[in-house]
């Protein structure tokens, strides 16, 4: 749930950057990878009209977003199912589903002996997940501009470290270079990548996002195009997101529409045929 928030949170990046109509549309191609292993997925975002579409190599899950009517949808090629909500309601119903979460969280935890709970919290720690209750305090953000450049995909990108709590989080490298820096709209930008950010931290069990760590993501986001980002995790290998290839043409209409013959569902049904393996 976690990768798929921060996927979210890229492709709202890239709609915020596509706020007036261009005359071809943009195909982006990224690589997301454990560090020290061979295998990549392989994923496709299309921009066109302030729309956007993701989806990845194996195709079981895509997702659209339309800027023009705040429409967000998701997809579900295997059930042949799609859900369909308002972002301000698509925000609302995975807060209310990250409360949820926490709850059962903590009655489950009641639940166990105390050798069973100590081995539960232990494991929780090493995954990063916090502890429902264990702290009220937001965590904190920090940022730091290490001024380095490097070319990625062609486009020179400047790295932005993101420290949490004082440990590295998340690198990201922003372009300027890809020329969509002239149709941000800041408003909207502000308004998504709080509630993504909010969203995110909920579902991984943390304490609520301060106004300063909010502002970090902003100031980055805002710097540029995110041509990759490496994260942190608590244990394990970092995970790297890599876009590997910018291209422009015309994309048919009918990409950013839920597909023919496909029933639309609920949201909550949705996230449940998500969770199936």
């Amino acid at each position: 749930m976690l990768d798929f928030c921060r996927s979210i949170i890229v492709i709202l990046v890239l709609l915020i950057f596509t706020a007036s109509q261009v005359i071809a549309g943009f195909v982006l191609e990224q690589e997301r990878y454990e560090k020290g292993t061979s295998k990549k997925l392989k994923g496709t975002i299309y921009m066109q009209e302030n729309k956007v579409k993701f989806f990845d190599e194996e195709g079981q899950f895509s997702a659209i977003f339309n800027l023009e009517t705040g429409e967000m949808m998701q997809i579900d090629n295997m059930s042949r199912t799609y859900t369909s909500a308002k972002a301000k309601d698509y925000f609302k119903f995975f807060k209310e589903y990250a409360l949820k979460m926490k709850t059962a969280m903590q009655q489950q935890l009641a639940e166990l002996t105390p050798d069973q709970r100590a081995q539960a919290e232990e494991m929780m720690k090493r995954q990063g997940i916090e502890l429902p209750g264990s702290n009220s305090v937001p965590v904190k953000i920090e940022l730091k501009k290490t001024g380095d450049i490097s070319k990625i995909a062609g486009y020179e990108s400047v790295k932005y470290e993101i420290y949490r709590n004082g440990k590295l989080d998340e690198e990201i490298w922003t372009s300027k270079e890809v020329g969509l820096e002239n149709e941000i709209d800041m408003n909207k930008m502000t308004e998504y990548m709080s509630e993504l950010r909010k969203i995110e931290e909920s579902l991984g069990g943390a304490s609520s996002v301060s106004k300063e760590a909010e502002q970090v993501y902003i100031e980055v986001f805002s710097s540029g195009f995110p041509m990759k980002t490496i994260d942190y995790p608590v244990s394990g290998n970092s995970i790297i997101e890599e876009t590997v290839k910018v291209s422009k043409k015309q994309i048919d209409n009918n990409e950013f529409r839920a597909p023919a013959g496909y029933r639309k569902v609920p949201l909550e049904q949705m996230l449940q045929l998500g969770s199936v393996e």
